[in-house]
């Protein structure tokens, strides 16, 4: 197992953790004033189904609340759709997060990975694609955007044939914008009206509350009503559904996280091209995915333990191999000990 996120227990403050791709600027002293407020509510049940979160969202988002989804994180709406939907066949854009694979084994669906590949930087050819669909003709098709591992971001003009054709056959469209947030790019959300698509958005990753899991879909009101028939009641804890407000309402936050990723990417790019022996991939999101030209990422993993640094290699994701791995882009001080470790093992 590729262990990361939660792996270090009681010496995870020890760890300086670049494997999972969260926000370094943490919770605020208000998310904290509120956590400490609701307190109190734990000994109630919360809403069956975050009804109040879904008209917080809604409004934000311009849509009807029954066009909206509330889950246990994003991860808890990927098996749901496959648990409701249980595709013959579905097409994963990869590589990419490995839950979508497990999810829909789960169910029993026909899998076809369509992979990018090093040659081509991992970039998406949608004409490829879309003759590729006309072959496999899939009941679903799923792309996470940005993607993870690699960071990119498929913009949805660019995609728009491959949309028109997946509506076309019955089909639907996953698309998984956990990491969008940490982008300036636009959301697939102005599409869901016309095209069968299932928008799926992460609260953990930019807003750093991985502790509470909270996620939302948006989708037209027949897929949210058939999600709502296999959802279990009460997967969102009162403390989760109390700082939803809290956190959208917060724009310093927002501003200086969006000034800090801008900042500390450029630091990790002007640094990583100075190394010759790793190579990267530029990202439009908090992390980004590394190769080394020379042996492999295991034995960078181990070498740089020796400084308390943990890295992801990513040899579990199709189509790459165990030269590959990430690095979340965390506070300037922490990136500037993993360069600095990188070219001392490196040297």
């Amino acid at each position: 197992m590729n262990k990361h996120g939660g792996y270090y227990g009681e010496n995870q403050e020890k760890v300086l953790d670049f494997s999972v791709n969260i926000n370094p600027l943490g919770i605020t002293e208000k998310v904290k004033e509120k956590l400490i407020e609701s307190i109190n509510t734990i000994n109630r049940y919360p809403e069956i189904d975050g009804e109040s979160v879904k008209k917080v969202l809604a409004d934000r988002l311009n849509v009807e609340t029954s066009q909206v989804i509330i889950g246990n994180g994003a991860i808890e709406l990927i098996y749901l759709f496959a648990r409701a939907f249980c595709p013959n066949k579905v097409v994963i854009i990869q590589p990419t997060f490995n839950e979508y694979l497990r999810a829909f084994n789960l169910t029993g669906s026909i899998i076809c990975n369509y992979e990018l590949t090093y040659s081509n930087d991992f970039n998406l050819e949608t004409n490829a694609l879309l003759e590729y669909l006309k072959k496999a003709k899939p009941n679903l098709l799923i792309l996470c955007n940005p993607n993870n591992p690699t960071g990119h971001f498929i913009r949805y003009k660019n995609l728009l044939p491959a949309i028109s054709y997946i509506k076309e056959i019955g089909a639907y469209l996953l698309i998984d914008e956990s990491f969008i947030d940490f982008t300036d790019e636009e959301s697939y959300v102005n599409l869901f009206k016309e095209f069968p698509i299932f928008i799926i958005r992460s609260m953990t990753k930019f807003y750093a509350i991985p502790g509470l899991r909270l996620g939302y879909g948006i989708a037209n009101s027949d897929i949210i009503k058939k999600l709502n028939k296999y959802k279990e009641p009460w997967t969102i804890n009162s403390l989760a559904l109390s700082i939803v407000t809290t956190v959208l309402d917060d724009e310093i936050f927002y501003k200086e996280s969006k000034k800090w990723l801008q900042a500390e990417k450029s630091y990790l790019y002007k640094e990583l091209k100075k190394i010759k022996d790793i190579d990267f991939f530029n990202s439009q999101t908090n992390f980004i995915l590394c190769r080394v030209k020379k042996g492999n990422a295991y034995e960078m993993r181990e070498k740089l333990m020796k400084y308390n640094i943990y890295i992801r290699v990513c040899d579990d994701f199709a189509g790459l191999d165990n030269t590959y791995f990430r690095v979340a882009i965390k506070s300037h001080k922490d990136n500037v000990k993993l360069i600095n470790a990188i070219k001392e093992i490196l040297q």
